[in-house]
């Protein structure tokens, strides 16, 4: 079986210098120990950088690699740090969703150097992944003796202070005590997008990422916003007053949409969410608000703007 293993850097290719976490030469050490057998590993390392300084440039550089390697491998397993684990996820998640192959993001909550790093223990799960012949986008993280693989577009960013992607529920697939337990369920979602070649880069980042909170503040809306995201309340509520009212007139004035995330997948409504949606704020179904995220960055980077984009968010996922 040949494995492509692709290096972008993160905590999981850094070393501790006294007190200081610094990108290092130790990506390879990671394979040190890695049961070969039967495994053929190339490697591949389109950049090298720490995860927070993800960009749209280094999201597609890493798309172009997944593309370019997977004619040429059974499956890949890509290094990447925790910071914005989930947000390459989603993004390969969403352009990869139906390649056919199994592709694993191995990321370490600790520099390998470090006794408490879980680096080893991911990267083996995502061997095992692969060598079962699972397909789509996973995410391996080792906690408590057993590690959990959890599809990409699962995927929740960590909670401050903590280290563990939230997975917002489903059938589990485990790797513990040498094998894997459970159910790996497998849906192909072809790319809703386009050719790689055919997105625009620079229009990436303009999305507008915004969170409910008391005495809410929103900035001014510029006709260099594509879109806006909201994270609503964990209830799918937030304060529909007068100045969400204010925004959202400037917002309709621009021909800016702006998108609840957090809101679907329940029950009943509050009163509250009737209003946001009498001022044109589009509800979003259940899923995470960090693939919400990426796929609305990616929907504007091919160019699906104002009405188009309303109509695109509510029929994917």
């Amino acid at each position: 079986m040949k494995i492509c293993v692709i290096f972008t850097g993160g905590t999981i290719g850094s070393r501790t210098n006294g007190s200081v976490v610094e990108l290092g030469t130790a990506p390879y050490a990671l394979l040190e120990g890695l049961d070969m057998r039967g495994l053929e590993i190339v490697t591949a390392e389109p950049y090298n950088s720490l995860s927070e300084e993800l960009d749209a440039e280094k999201l597609f550089l890493l798309a172009e690699c997944v593309r370019d390697s997977l004619p040429h491998c059974d499956g890949i397993i890509i290094t990447h740090g925790t910071d914005t684990l989930v947000y390459t996820a989603a993004f390969l998640g969403l352009m990869f969703g139906d390649c056919g192959k199994g592709i694993a993001l191995v990321s370490s909550g600790y520099p390998l150097d470090d006794p408490r790093a879980n680096g080893r223990q991911n990267l083996e799960a995502a061997a095992a992944f692969l060598r079962a012949g699972h397909k789509g986008v996973a995410v391996p993280w080792y906690r408590e003796g057993k590690t959990a693989i959890t599809p990409a577009l699962r995927l929740m960013r960590q909670l401050p202070y903590d280290d563990v992607p939230i997975d917002l529920g489903g059938e589990a697939l485990v790797y513990a005590g040498g094998a894997l337990h459970g159910v790996w369920e497998y849906v192909p979602k072809p790319c809703p997008f386009g050719r790689l070649e055919e997105h625009n880069r620079e229009r990436f980042g303009r999305v507008m990422y915004l969170k409910a909170l008391p005495v809410m503040y929103y900035p001014e809306p510029t006709e260099d916003i594509s879109a806006v995201l909201i994270e609503s309340y964990h209830s799918g509520t937030l304060c529909a007053d007068e100045s969400f009212t204010e925004f959202m007139h400037k917002a309709d004035v621009l021909g800016i949409p702006v998108f609840i995330a957090g809101a679907g997948g329940r029950e009943a409504d509050y009163e509250t969410t009737a209003k946001y949606k009498a001022l044109g704020a589009v509800p979003l179904s259940k899923a995470s608000p960090d693939v919400r995220y990426m796929e609305l960055c990616l929907a504007v980077s091919y160019g699906v703007e104002g009405g188009l984009l309303k109509e695109f968010m509510i029929r994917t996922l």
